[in-house]
């Protein structure tokens, strides 16, 4: 993605130098849904909206919102991920009560190793236990306890200069020490993109080059082509894990947006991607977008296996 907008950026220098008869490159627009609710019959989804710039968005069945009438809407004790802030932090949004909630953000990448990771909490930084270098990257409430994924990370040299790179995937209660997930050491690991708690379990979105999460310590691969596993959830003792795969094993352009339950899996749509998932009784709701590459996406979401476009 930064190199698309790179090339984009320099064309566009390029171009404002060229005679006016000449072709100009088109506005990059487009959209992806989050994450999807059901509460009081309504389908709520929040989703990212981009061109020159992003934004979060939202909709309640099907028709565009503002983020107050979404968190009213919203049940108590959800959690939705917004796009990244001003300064490139992923954000989560946790509805608290019936008129409050907090916003948890997160680094992309480690930055230093020097002191301890720390998050931000309604933008005051908070300062954690674990070592650097590292991040955390996800969060996930149950019965009100905050709960972590993240990896720890190592020093690397690249082309690009000295840096650091994932290493050792884990998860965290936010108050004792990480737990530790196993990797094999030649795969290329990228880092975690989600987490889940239930009573007994915990789960972890592991970013491979094949779909995959640990469920506790134990690694569950899915599937051997090129995907990601975006949210994790259960429902009634089954365990519904939704991303996509790409059927060429690229890992660029072409995906198949898909769920697995039970490790089974379940496809909804070719040139389509899936990142949030909600049971809802016997319906299943998937959201997500449709598009061949990041440049042709449109919000959407499955009810069911059936397609629903969000304007």
């Amino acid at each position: 993605m930064i190199k698309k907008i790179f090339i984009l950026v320099w064309i566009g220098v390029a171009i404002s130098c060229s005679t006016d008869d000449e072709d100009t490159i088109p506005e990059l627009k487009g959209s992806f849904a989050n994450s999807i609710f059901i509460h009081d019959g309504n389908v709520l989804v929040s989703g990212v909206e981009f061109s020159n710039n992003r934004k979060t968005t939202y909709w309640i069945d099907s028709t565009p919102v503002d983020s107050t009438a979404f968190s009213a809407a919203l049940e108590t004790g959800s959690v939705y991920r917004g796009d990244v802030d001003d300064a490139f932090r992923k954000t989560f949004v946790s509805k608290t009560s019936s008129e409050d909630a907090e916003l948890y953000s997160f680094y992309q990448g480690a930055f230093t190793t020097a002191g301890t990771m720390d998050y931000f909490k309604n933008r005051r930084a908070v300062t954690t236990t674990l070592p650097n270098p590292g991040i955390l990257s996800a969060i996930h409430f149950y019965n009100q306890q905050a709960y972590f994924c993240g990896h720890f990370s190592e020093e690397a040299v690249t082309e690009a200069g000295p840096g650091f790179r994932p290493d050792v995937p884990f998860f965290w209660d936010g108050s004792t020490e990480a737990i530790e997930l196993p990797v094999s050491q030649d795969v290329f690991f990228r880092g975690v993109s989600c987490v889940f708690v239930d009573e007994d379990n915990f789960y972890v979105g592991g970013k491979m080059p094949y779909p995959m999460y640990w469920k506790n310590t134990k690694f569950i691969q899915l599937g051997s082509l090129f995907g990601e596993v975006n949210q994790i959830t259960v429902n009634a003792g089954d365990v519904y894990a939704v991303g996509y795969y790409n059927k060429t094993d690229s890992n660029s352009t072409g995906n198949t947006a898909c769920y697995w339950k039970n490790e089974e899996l379940m496809e909804l749509e070719d040139d389509a991607q899936a990142t949030g998932i909600f049971i809802d009784g016997s319906d299943i709701y998937v959201c997500g977008s449709t598009g061949r590459d990041q440049a042709s996406y449109k919000a959407c979401y499955w009810k069911n296996g059936v397609r629903v476009a969000l304007p």
